[in-house]
Formats: structure tokens, C-alpha cells, sequence
């Protein structure tokens, strides 16, 4: 309640600020064929996301075929976006993948490893595209942008290094069940993507690739509504709204994803009409791609069950 409260209160004054029939004026005339190419591009990211997912899971020992996975990633699409936190559908899959008694950890750590790829490659190439994009963010921004990159990247060279101290650490510290247990343990599952390289590389590869279509799809409704910013910008700002729309402070997202881009375009001299006007049509194509997960767990998809133990590396 206290996260629909926030959002609505958001949405409250947005729409206070600004001429509510010119946004949905700007909406209206998004010609269709944009409509169309944003939604396939949106569409395809998500089907690259559960492949990612699938490559994960396998990576880690899970078995099952990918339209197992893909049902289910469409299943938690859809509660991503109607429950109250952007990241509710993400502990359904979890819930899903560790049916028939695979291990609920690791099955969380999977969620976890598909999240963190897809930020580490946002950020990626939301900080390429501010150093070599004229239409980049820059000052503080491109520096945030930056750390965060370098930051994860760094992060994920120190994996064997780390795996190295807790295999010099004993079992003793890994057997049990407190927080610290379970850091390590996910630390370890994660050198499984050392031990097998082409999955790391694959999952960021595939990463990369989905948040390209998902942003371009987002630059091609910018242009449907006349905003003359370049594909650089979307590329550099998009990771930042990303962020802030799965923050745990709001109902999936809604008000301050809009409050993000009406900040960033705003300042890039966009009305504001036109900036809650492009977020609400990003929106619309999330929320009708996450509708064929609805449907999909009305049909029952989720009660497949995939075993453990199967995967191929």
C-alpha cells in the first residue's frame, strides 16, 4: 500500500505540473509502424532474456528445455509489472525453477546472476555511449555511468580470486545457514561461469544484445514523437531510468520511471509533455508484452516443473 501510495503521489504531481491533453495529444500520434517496430524490438529482448535465463540455469545444473524457461520468464514478466514491486515475478521464477526439490538457492541465485548481467550490460553501454556519443550524458552522469561499469567489471575479474580464498576457508563456513554462508556460497556459483567461459561470455553477449533492442524500441517511439535527440542519449540515460524504476519504493516502477524521463529529457530540452508522454508509451509496449505471460499463466504454463541435475554446460 505505502508503494502504490508513492507512486500515485508521484503521478499526482507530474500530471500537476504539466498539460495533461498535450501528453496524450503526443501519445496519439505515434504513428503505428512505430508502435509496431518498438513493440517486436521489446518483444525480442525479452525472448533473448529468457535464453539468457536458460544459459544460466543450465550453467548451474538445472535441466529442462528452453520453452520451460521461456513460459516462466513470461510468467514473472507479467507479475514484474502488477505486483507491487518490480521484482516480484522475479521470486516466482525462483519459485518455479526450484520445484521437484532443486535447491531454492541456487534457484535464487539464477534470478540473481540473469539481474546482474543485465545491469552489467546496461551499464556497459550506457558508459560507451557517453564517452563516443556527441548526444551522450556527461558530467556527473557519464562519471556514474563509468563507475558503475568498471565497477562491475572489476567485480566479476575478482570472482576466481575470491573462490580461491573460500576454497581456502574450508567447508566450515559454507555449510551453514547464516547471511555470510550464503554470500559465499553464491560467490561459488557464480566461478561456475568460469569453469565454463562460453556461458559467461554468451550471457553477457546475449545481455548486450537485448538492452540494445529494448533501448532502440525506446528511441524509435522518441522519434514517433518528434524528440530530436540522438540514439547516443537513449543509449546513456535509459541504463539510469532502468535503474531507478526497479527501486523498492514504488508499485513496479510507475512514477518514478516517468519522473526519470521527464528529468533527463527535460534538461535536455524536451517538454515534459513529451517526456511522460514517451515514458507512458514504453510502458504500454512492457505492460502488452507482459500480458502474454497473464495469458500464459492462465493456460497453467507455470506448473511445468524443471528438474535439477540435467544441465548441459
Amino acid at each position: 500500500m505505502l508503494r502504490m501510495a508513492i507512486s500515485a503521489v508521484i503521478l499526482t504531481w507530474l500530471f500537476s505540473r504539466i498539460d495533461v491533453g498535450a501528453v496524450f495529444s503526443a501519445f496519439s500520434k505515434i504513428p503505428w509502424p512505430a508502435w509496431a517496430l518498438a513493440f517486436a524490438l521489446y518483444l525480442s529482448s525479452q525472448i533473448l532474456s529468457s535464453l539468457r535465463w536458460f544459459i544460466i540455469g543450465r550453467t548451474l545444473g538445472f535441466g529442462g528445455r528452453f520453452m520451460t524457461y521461456l513460459k516462466f520468464y513470461f510468467v514473472g514478466m507479467y507479475f514484474n509489472l502488477f505486483l507491487p514491486s518490480a521484482i516480484g515475478g522475479d521470486v516466482l521464477k525462483a519459485f518455479f525453477l526450484a520445484k521437484q526439490g532443486n535447491g531454492k538457492l541456487k534457484a535464487t541465485y539464477s534470478i540473481l546472476a540473469d539481474r546482474i548481467f543485465g545491469l552489467w550490460a546496461m551499464f556497459i553501454i550506457g558508459a560507451i555511449a557517453s564517452l563516443i556519443s556527441s548526444d551522450g550524458l556527461s558530467g556527473k552522469w557519464r562519471h556514474l555511468l563509468l563507475f558503475l561499469a568498471l565497477s562491475m567489471t572489476g567485480a566479476a575479474m575478482l570472482v576466481p580470486f575470491f573462490i580461491k580464498i573460500i576454497n581456502s576457508l574450508g567447508e566450515r563456513l559454507t555449510s551453514g545457514r547464516g547471511i555470510v554462508a550464503r554470500i559465499l556460497l553464491a560467490i561459488e556459483y557464480m566461478a561456475a561461469f568460469w569453469r565454463y567461459p562460453k556461458s559467461l561470455f554468451y550471457a553477457l553477449g546475449l545481455s548486450i544484445l537485448l538492452q540494445l533492442c529494448g533501448m532502440t524500441g525506446a528511441y524509435i517511439l522518441g522519434m514517433g514523437l518528434g524528440i530530436g535527440l540522438g540514439y547516443g542519449f537513449y543509449l546513456s540515460v535509459l541504463p539510469l531510468i532502468a535503474v531507478l524504476t526497479v527501486l523498492p519504493i514504488s508499485f513496479s516502477g510507475i512514477g518514478v520511471r516517468e519522473g526519470g524521463f521527464i528529468f533527463f529529457f527535460h534538461a535536455k530540452g524536451v517538454p515534459m509533455e513529451k517526456a511522460l508522454a514517451l515514458s507512458l508509451s514504453v510502458f504500454a509496449i512492457q505492460a502488452l508484452a507482459a500480458l502474454i505471460g497473464g495469458i500464459g499463466y492462465l493456460a497453467g504454463v507455470h506448473r511445468q516443473a524443471i528438474r535439477e541435475g540435467y544441465g548441459q554446460r
